[in-house]
């Protein structure tokens, strides 16, 4: 009797040609059918440059282009690391568009491996055609426009996650765990809140290494290694917190090397969240009796009928503050250290009327959304910081179809609540699932044959959850980039999803050896 086959699947390797047949570039090839799925994705990437290149720019993104070319200096209140990357590709290419480039090709090759993966275990080729199409989705397209750093962010994710599930499916890949953490290391270092984000891809990716670890060592018989992974909490715990150092110290490192050779102003940007909370949920006879400069406490008061008049109690520092202490954009609070002690002694001490300001601002955010498309009308910032405008038809031919047709008709495809709730329902299939399998023996020996992407789709519906609670206490407006990253993720967590039904509760992996497709589509 033949030795039972590794759990690693060689989902990347070409299929068993029957005996006789010819060149592997048949017409039911996989491998063919990888190259149509990179055609596709390439033909779409290269449009969508073509059409908005050199990217859409507001305020933000023309300060971060002034400082990559050296006309303003860096500070801490925008990524400096995004700043930094943007100043190679410019002394690399010459052209400001080559930062889209870049953004887009990371989401290319992050949804053509999507596709490859769903092919190559077993479902059928149209389902693999999902994972290019996450590209065209009125969600992604709209924020795919603009060189938003929650843009960046989110592809360096979702990049880095398929990286990290290619090695464990296909043998001899670990080297994709370099790539990957960089990647993942740059998404938290270009928005300190992808933490929340990148914890959940941190445990799958603990539970991935430990899989590897023990392929490595071959540890005992087959069947004992499927019974201690029903409950390995602590490896995985052990192994989770290893990656999450991985990805700490890659960004204190890149915090570093980049402190090393651009001097970073300080700018204390976490004293906009205090200005808010301080504004918006202490009485203004509480704020004139407490012990703080009488100007600053002036300011805030007055401020704050400002912002009130305008029906805004949120993002005070741009709607009624009059920003920093110079005026100029991006510029420093004045009284900071006063300030944080106004938040400490004011805010803090009365948790309660604190968690209703921030549930106020935090509904306001999680049930409505703005900024969906960044239209070429927007271009002034652009203008004063030299980016040259885009293709004057995009708008006539892209903008339709994400305002008009996905804004104006399912306009839930634009806020948090809606991927939230289809996250917590893929957590709930896979629970379901779970306890399915936990019932039946037979099913969970048959399910140790099988390629599920529960593992995946669990990772990418809790990042995507951990990351819209994460904006609880510090999101200062309802814009769809913040959205961005759970609309992604669980995008492609719906495809694996799909993947898995249309093959059937559980494939063995010598069904799927064969052409990866055939008898799915029969």
């Amino acid at each position: 009797m033949s030795e039972p086959r590794p759990k690693a699947a060689r989902i990347l390797q070409s299929a068993r040609r029957p005996a006789g047949s010819g060149s592997p570039l048949r017409l039911d090839s996989p491998l063919l059918w990888d190259l149509l799925l990179a055609v596709l994705t390439a033909v779409w990437s290269l449009l969508f440059i073509r059409l908005f290149y050199p990217g859409r720019v507001n305020v933000d993104i023309a300060e971060q282009y002034l400082q990559a070319t050296g006309e303003h200096p860096f500070t801490d209140w925008h990524p400096p690391v995004m700043g930094v990357l943007w100043r190679g590709l410019l002394a690399l290419t010459g052209e400001a568009g080559s930062l889209l480039v870049l953004q887009v090709g990371l989401l290319a090759v992050a949804s053509w491996l999507i596709g490859v993966l769903v092919h190559r275990t077993g479902a059928p080729r149209w389902v693999s055609l999902l994972g290019p199409a996450i590209m065209i989705t009125p969600w992604v397209v709209s924020q795919m426009t603009t060189l938003w750093k929650d843009t960046q962010m989110a592809v360096a994710l979702l990049l880095g996650a398929v990286l990290i599930v290619i090695t464990r499916f296909a043998p001899k890949t670990w080297p994709l765990w370099f790539p990957a953490l960089a990647l993942l290391v740059y998404a938290v270092a270009v928005r300190k809140n992808a933490v929340f984000a990148v914890v959940p891809i941190a445990v799958f990716g603990g539970y991935c290494l430990l899989g590897l670890w023990r392929e490595h060592r071959r540890l005992g018989h087959r069947q004992r290694r499927a019974g201690r992974r029903d409950r390995p909490f602590l490896p995985i715990a052990v192994m989770s917190l290893v990656v999450l150092a991985l990805i700490g110290g890659g960004v204190k490192v890149t915090e570093a090397a980049i402190a090393s050779q651009v001097e970073v102003e300080k700018t204390g940007q976490i004293s906009q969240i205090m200005l808010d909370d301080v504004m918006f949920s202490v009485s203004d006879a509480e704020l004139m009796a407490a012990d703080a400069p009488t100007e600053l406490k002036e300011h805030i008061s007055s401020a704050r009928d400002r912002c009130l008049e305008k029906n805004e109690i949120w993002d005070s520092y741009w709607n009624c503050y009059g920003k920093g202490e110079s005026g100029e954009d991006f510029s420093p609070i004045a009284y900071q250290d006063e300030l944080r002690q106004l938040w400490l002694h004011e805010v803090i001490t009365h948790p309660l009327r604190y968690v209703e300001y921030r549930t106020a601002v935090f509904s306001h955010y999680f049930f409505t959304s703005a900024l969906e498309y960044w239209p070429a009308e927007w271009h002034g910032e652009a203008e004063k910081a030299g980016i040259e405008p885009g293709n004057a038809k995009a708008d006539y031919i892209v903008r339709p179809y994400v305002e008009d047709f996905a804004l104006g008709t399912f306009p839930m495809l634009f806020t948090p609540w809606f991927w939230t709730l289809v996250a917590v329902w893929l957590l709930g299939l896979g629970w379901c699932k779970y306890k399915k399998r936990r019932q039946s023996v037979e099913e969970r020996a048959s399910a140790t044959r099988a390629r599920s992407f529960w593992p995946e789709i669990t990772a990418l519906a809790t990042s995507a959850l951990c990351y819209v609670i994460g904006y609880f206490p510090i999101v200062p407006a309802n814009h769809f980039r913040y959205t961005f990253w759970p609309a992604l993720a669980v995008s492609a967590a719906m495809v694996l999803a799909l993947a898995m039904w249309r093959r059937g509760a559980g494939v063995p992996l010598s069904n799927m050896s064969g052409p990866a497709s055939s008898e799915c589509e029969t």
